[in-house]
């Protein structure tokens, strides 16, 4: 028992000293512009609400994602700064229409995209401004600033994708950065590409997730808001097999979402999860099996018509599995030095964002280049454009970078139809950051990640070991009660 002891309280030990010197948070810097005299300055904001408790109010400026005030009825949020605002940043417990009404009568109104994150740039300064949110809605957290470049963490999403060069399927939020490794610093951060992201589930049980989901995508460079479905809720009752993700969530229910985003996105190159659920997840397992049947489907309009009707079909050109066996190729993701994120490498900023997930740490998963579970592994298991040749490792070989046609969906007016889109780059991509100048620098320095929240800082090698000690007490608690069962 005493060897038992020993190798559980070591190896608790080796997890929290890990987990310490891993954490090595990121900050991003110029995202709207360089640093300097003209940087925007956090306001301190004094809120109130009739019917709701003023401790409830404080959580929406606690600059804490993982607390929220929740509004059974109809609310009108007045807040008060000690400073003129120019712009307002907005963390929702969950999407919501809203709008913001300033004191001279003019109203905004948002919500539309059904965003978690939103920014408010105002015409002009104000020391007031109240915010309306419908009965049901949640807010986490409200930021004001004054007039002048805001800073990088301040999130602003564009749409999701017309058109993807890129589209990533993980099934639960951090899967994206835990499986595909650095896929996203190197293809959107680093490459610019359109990349878009699709999960499987949404953790409408666990709210503050959708803030950890959002931050990691920020920090790695993602700027197309991604798709959260809510036809799918992430159950533990899913987990056990293949069989228990089937009647959980329906086999053909998720055929035809994995349909709908072939064609809504029209990916040029697709990345997904191994279809052994890598450790054995049955949603995993799902997600993965109901792609490559979608690849053999999504082209017959016959199938679910109404996306085919809504989007058109395209080619899908190549589609990459997580450890697949046939066709692998090996993506160096620790030789992919990105000159965006400061010279980090795609490895480290995959492990930056799925820090992000703060919540998930405790379960000791890790994003490796080594193992069972390596994020550089991947094979080729659908194409359209030929094989690739062995060693390039390249995922975008062959591809066809040709404009797509757009589609016009069926009007009655077959003159509208297949207009051809027209290309702002000479390789044909239709990208967001085509001009490089609009790409963000990143700034990777320090320790803390340096976010002035009302005088505060989240230093996240404190949460760290928070987390390792939350390990260590849990291990051993265990240990405590196996002694106790021996007794």
């Amino acid at each position: 028992m005493k060897k038992i002891l020993f190798t559980i309280l070591s190896q608790a030990l080796f997890a929290a000293l890990w987990l310490c010197a891993s954490q090595a948070p990121v900050s991003a810097a110029g995202l709207n512009s360089p640093s300097g005299e003209n940087d925007a300055s956090l306001v301190f904001l004094d809120v109130s609400c009739g019917g709701v408790a003023a401790e409830e109010l404080e959580k929406t400026t606690d600059s804490n994602q993982y607390s929220s005030c929740y509004f059974d009825e109809v609310a009108r949020i007045r807040f008060e700064a000690e400073s003129p605002v120019r712009s307002i940043y907005i963390m929702f417990g969950k999407p919501c229409v809203w709008t913001v009404s300033l004191p001279d009568g003019y109203e905004i109104i948002g919500g539309e995209n059904q965003f978690l994150h939103e920014c408010v740039v105002l015409e002009s300064s104000v020391t007031a401004f109240e915010l309306n949110l419908p009965a049901g809605s949640s807010l986490t957290d409200v930021y004001a600033f004054t007039e002048g470049s805001l800073p990088d963490w301040v999130q602003i999403w564009q749409p999701p994708c017309k058109r993807a060069d890129l589209m990533l399927m993980p099934t639960h939020a951090d899967d994206e950065h835990l499986w595909f490794g650095g896929a996203m610093p190197y293809y959107a951060g680093e490459l610019g590409y359109n990349v878009q992201v699709v999960y499987l589930t949404n953790h409408a049980n666990e709210p503050w997730r959708g803030h950890e989901l959002l931050n990691g995508l920020w920090l790695v460079g993602v700027r197309n808001y991604p798709i959260i479905t809510d036809k799918f809720i992430d159950d533990r009752a899913s987990k056990p097999s293949l069989n228990a993700a089937e009647n959980f969530y329906g086999r053909e229910r998720v055929l035809e979402f994995q349909v709908e985003m072939l064609r809504r996105f029209s990916p040029r190159v697709i990345i997904a999860h191994d279809i052994n659920g890598e450790y054995g997840h049955g949603a995993h397992i799902l997600n993965a099996s109901t792609l490559l049947e979608a690849l053999k489907e999504y082209e017959d309009p016959s199938v679910f018509p109404e996306s085919a009707k809504k989007y058109g079909i395209h080619k899908v050109q190549k589609c990459y599995l997580h450890l697949w066996e046939e066709n692998q190729i090996t993506v160096q993701w620790s030789g992919k030095t990105l000159d965006r994120f400061g010279g980090r490498t795609a490895f480290e900023m995959a492990r930056e964002g799925y820090h992000c997930h703060a919540s998930q740490l405790v379960w000791q998963n890790y994003v490796l280049e080594f193992g069972a579970y390596d994020c550089r592994k991947f094979g080729l298991a659908y194409t359209t454009v030929g094989y690739d040749t062995p060693g390039l490792n390249d995922m975008f070989e062959n591809v066809d970078w040709s404009e797509i046609p757009d589609f016009i969906p069926d009007n009655g007016n077959s003159d509208e139809k297949n207009k051809s889109a027209v290309s702002d780059s000479d390789s044909g991509r239709s990208s967001p950051f085509s001009d490089f100048s609009k790409i963000p620098l990143f700034n990777v320095s320090g320790t803390d990640l340096d976010i002035p929240l009302i005088g505060k800082k989240i230093q996240l090698r404190d949460a760290a070991f928070a987390v390792a000690a939350a390990v260590v007490a849990f291990i051993a608690s265990i240990t405590a009660f196996c002694l106790t069962r021996r007794k």
